[in-house]
């Protein structure tokens, strides 16, 4: 039992260490294998058990940061926010369990098991990307990032096509050790595995040569670095606009004029347009840069008679002209929204003004010049469907305004970067990324990066972007490929339930 345990406890570390900020992506492609060993020949019940052990220590070390926002920010003492990472845990290790339930069905049937492993893989993951609020982080295809030329097939996939491959490759390395030599399969990993690379070097020159045919425009992303604590202080608003002033004029006086300044969420820490000290004093700062300025700020609306929050981007021109705004329409569970309120009465306690959020409607791109913007606000970075429907409406370049300062130290602000950074590769359009404490980017349509600002330092970086009007497969159709994953692993379950031979 002990070896088992073992086995078990060492794909969930090797899970983890794939992901940022350790970013071990090769160790990906064998992560899974000392759970199927741990699984081999064991009965149902153990397969639950093996797999659920894998999937609560995979969960709780990568998404360890998430104690630090609860206790930090959210003023529970520490043993109980560990309890509420464990409580998450033990959900989402239900997903890990589920592939092991499907290794546990398929292990006789050795064509069955490497056909359906990474298509049952892709299809919990989809799962998880919708149940409840939906939670696509840590998927596994984003461990792949470093890997340019590989993940450029995500503009037919999404990231759930990396991930296949992936366990595809997993399965391959534990049926080498375990049986009957898997010719055929390896045969079949090896041609995805070079046409992926393959489709990358022909696809990243295709877009070179598209990318330098657009002129492009000159955006500044400014980084304040506010602390989290200080950020909503009334002491500390005059500090916060002050910084944003001073960043911004460095920008603009720089030998690479910005046409266009981005600030990050919430960087107008106050109600803008109802502040009104503070709205002119915003407003004083954008005409005296003479720019276009991107910021987030909180806003209010009522719905049903009653004063409810907003998060939105606002758009203002040199004299400080709106030229238009975005909503927030993915809100943070427990941050901005409390889910199952009637249930869940007690959070509102956990998070202030948990629950007064209420998400935007308009989810058109803002105009620039002769440009579309489609804005994801923070944590809309991870759900690509809502990047796609910017798109769809004609983005021709999406723009990811957040605050990681709730994440501190933690491998959280990496591996949200990460994430985001794909809806560039997925739909072929530049992303604008200004993040309050880092980090602030700009990714390019192959998912390239022009430069950073790095995590908690403040400062400006002007890089040029260039929309893009190509359109993708995934873009058009989307998630097809995981709606395929989940037919074929119906299928595959459809045949053991009938007992036929594979």
């Amino acid at each position: 039992m002990l070896p088992r345990m073992v086995l078990s406890v060492l794909s969930g570390v090797l899970l983890t260490l794939g992901f940022p900020s350790l970013n071990l992506y090769f160790i990906s492609w064998v992560a899974l294998v000392p759970l199927m060993l741990a699984l081999r020949g064991r009965g149902l019940r153990e397969a639950f058990v093996w797999g659920y052990t894998c999937g609560l220590v995979h969960n709780f070390t990568v998404f360890f940061w998430i104690r630090y926002v609860i206790h930090h920010y959210g003023g529970l003492p520490l043993p109980l926010a560990l309890g509420i990472l464990l409580l998450l845990c033990l959900y989402l290790g239900l997903y890990q369990a589920g592939f092991a339930l499907m290794f546990h069905f398929w292990e006789r049937r050795p064509r069955l098991m490497l056909v359906g492993l990474p298509c049952a893989w892709v299809l919990l993951e989809f799962i998880r990307a919708h149940a409840v609020t939906g939670f696509p982080w840590a998927n596994l295809g984003y461990t792949q990032t470093p890997l340019l030329h590989l993940i450029q097939f995500a503009d037919i996939t999404g990231v759930y096509g990396v991930g296949w491959l992936v366990v595809l490759g997993n399965a391959v390395v534990f049926a080498w050790f375990t049986g009957p030599k898997p010719v055929a399969g390896s045969l079949v990993f090896a041609l995805c595995l070079w046409g992926a690379f393959h489709y990358g070097d022909v696809r990243i020159a295709q877009l070179k040569a598209v990318q330098e045919t657009e002129a492009g425009f000159n955006v500044a992303v400014i980084q304040g670095n506010i602390d989290q604590s200080q950020k909503w202080k009334p002491a500390f608003q005059q500090e916060t606009l002050r910084r944003y002033r001073q960043l911004s004029m460095e920008a603009v006086s720089g030998e690479q004029k910005p046409e266009l300044l981005v600030w990050p969420e919430t960087s107008a820490p106050f109600l803008y347009g109802v502040d009104e000290r503070l709205t002119e004093q915003l407003n004083a700062i954008i005409e005296d840069a003479g720019v276009p300025i991107l910021f987030g700020s909180p806003s209010v609306v009522q719905v049903d008679g009653a004063v409810r929050f907003q998060n939105k981007a606002y758009l203002s021109d040199g004299t400080s002209r709106p030229l238009g705004e975005y909503a927030k329409q993915h809100l943070v569970p427990f941050g901005e929204y409390v889910p199952l309120q009637r249930i869940l009465f007690f959070v509102n306690r956990l998070v202030e003004f948990a629950g007064d959020f209420v998400p935007g409607r308009d989810v058109a791109p803002i105009l620039f010049k002769e440009h579309s913007l489609g804005v994801l606000i923070c944590y809309e970075g991870i759900f690509p469907y809502l990047a796609r429907r910017a798109v769809t409406r004609g983005a021709t370049a999406l723009v990811n305004i957040t605050n990681d300062a709730w994440y501190g130290p933690t491998s959280a602000p990496y591996q949200h970067m990460e994430i985001s950074r794909w809806r560039a590769v997925e739909f072929r359009r530049p992303l604008i990324r200004s993040a309050n404490t880092g980090i602030s980017t700009f990714v390019g349509v192959t998912g390239d990066l022009c430069g950073t600002i790095p995590l908690n330092e403040q400062g400006f970086l002007v890089c040029r972007v260039r929309p893009c009007r190509e359109g993708t497969f995934y873009g058009t159709w989307g998630d097809a490929f995981a709606w395929i994953c989940v037919v074929l692993t119906a299928g595959g379950m459809l045949l053991t339930a009938c007992k036929q031979d594979v």
